[in-house]
């Protein structure tokens, strides 16, 4: 199993970092905030951050500096940042990990971020059933507060900084940025037309930094040791690690997987997918392995010739998947992957917001062609559709949710044709798996319940 260096995690064995006598003599905690205040200017620790090549770890992957940059270029009154820890797929245990083990780093983070961009307020964002990692992040901003860490004149200077967190539940959507922004002000959270982008027009109309957890946790790691230091570990274009939670499948029943409890691990960028599988003490033949999925809900799966593949935003993406919420699973060798495809289409139905036409339209219609053809009712030029579905959702949709969410269908298509034909041409599943869940080509009010 290689070994690689955790940053953002803490490993079993590893010292409990939750308290902040503990954080601060086991990691130098908050000496990097106190440098940042005492030795630097934002300009200087924003330009910091663009030399780590730290992206967002969100799944956008743009350079965080950059967006900081922009938000600090603005004259403003007030400036806003917001720490998304919202995990929008909820098979991730990266954000509740983070939130629950090392708590004091990701408000180090926050404060970076704050004293980098000019804010004064800033909002921990999160589901609301991470009860044990609220109660964490809680007890330490309680003792930040009393060591004078975060409040007014942070450390007997000028800076001051507030950190609010909220707590909330709507599903997969409550990821996305413009959504946070509207459930912070008590409005209905649905995604909103960009640009104007919140870096100019976020919260309250006032400038707003918003970066994942992940990457604001390690900020405070770049200022402390130094930009070329966080750059050792990493590839070219992307700098340090990424947090993933990885599923193996135990046993098959019928056509479903049950899956094992994930293994939330930080491997290097660059690392391959082999490597990583490895790493977290996973072992298949690939004469039992049928696919790799990479990115979760909305990622895309890949064969198994694909594990040489290096995990960083560009490869991944050129072989049609994302690094996306950082979610790993393996697939048995006798999924089919238009059964599968189809499953992961309606559970993404099920989760749009609905605001957009083309997605909310759009990804159903796409579910509702899948379920006909491993139905045996596929027509000939079910697939012409599905192809116009999977670039016409992308391009009408206002979120990242409808520009990855034909994902699943796409690179099913593209690794597995043979599948698409054995149930097209021969209305046969070529795996023995798929149970029809049509009797009509389409559901009409004739045959609703």
């Amino acid at each position: 199993m290689p070994e690689f260096e955790y940053r953002v995690l803490r490993r079993r064995g590893e010292p409990d970092l939750r308290s902040l006598d503990s954080y601060r003599r086991n990691l130098a905690g908050y000496s990097a905030i106190e440098k940042a205040i005492s030795e630097q200017t934002p300009d200087q620790v924003i330009s910091q951050v663009i030399d780590a090549k730290l992206r967002g770890r969100g799944g956008a992957g743009r350079l965080a500096g950059e967006k900081w940059l922009i938000v600090r270029q603005y004259e403003s009154d007030q400036k806003y940042v917001i720490c998304n820890a919202y995990d929008a797929d909820p098979r991730s245990w990266a954000a509740r990990s983070m939130l629950e083990r090392n708590p004091h780093q990701v408000i180090e983070g926050i404060l970076l971020a704050a004293y980098a961009v000019g804010a004064s307020e800033a909002y921990l964002f999160t589901r609301s059933f991470f009860t044990e990692g609220i109660a964490s992040v809680q007890q330490a901003l309680s003792e930040a507060l009393d060591a004078n860490l975060v409040g007014r004149d942070i450390l007997g200077t000028e800076f001051s900084c507030t950190i609010n967190v909220v707590g909330v539940d709507i599903g997969f959507m409550g990821g996305e940025e413009t959504v946070q922004i509207a459930l912070i002000k008590g409005r209905r959270g649905m995604p909103e037309q960009r640009p104007p982008f919140p870096a100019q027009y976020g919260l309250w109309d006032k400038p707003t930094a918003i970066n994942c957890i992940e990457t604001l946790a390690n900020v405070p790691v770049i200022v402390r040791n130094g930009a070329q230091a966080f750059t050792s570990v990493g590839t070219a274009t992307t700098g340090g690690t990424k947090v993933l939670t990885v599923y193996d499948y135990v046993h098959v029943l019928d056509k479903s997987a049950l899956y094992s409890e994930p293994k939330v691990v930080e491997v290097p960028f660059g690392a391959t997918l082999r490597e990583i599988l490895r790493h977290a003490g996973i072992a298949r033949v690939e004469g039992d392995l049928g696919a790799i999925v990479v990115g979760g809900a909305e990622g895309g799966a890949l064969p198994t010739s694909a594990l040489d593949t290096p995990f960083d935003y560009d490869p991944i993406e050129e072989a049609g998947a994302i690094v996306g919420s950082g979610v790993v699973e393996l697939l048995p060798a006798n999924t089919c992957m238009v059964g599968w495809a189809m499953d992961r289409t309606r559970y993404l139905s099920d989760e749009s917001c609905g605001k957009c036409v083309p997605c909310r339209l759009g990804v159903k219609r796409m579910a509702g062609l899948l379920e006909g053809i491993i139905s045996d009712l596929g027509k000939s030029d079910d697939l012409n559709v599905l192809d116009e579905f999977a670039s016409y959702v992308p391009n009408g949709s206002l979120c990242g949710f409808g520009v990855q969410a034909p994902n699943a269908y796409k690179t099913a298509k593209r690794y597995w044709p043979d599948h698409f034909k054995m149930h097209m041409e021969e209305q046969q599943c070529p795996t023995g798996t798929c149970v029809p869940v049509r009797a009509h080509r389409y559901v009409t009010k004739h045959v609703l319940p």
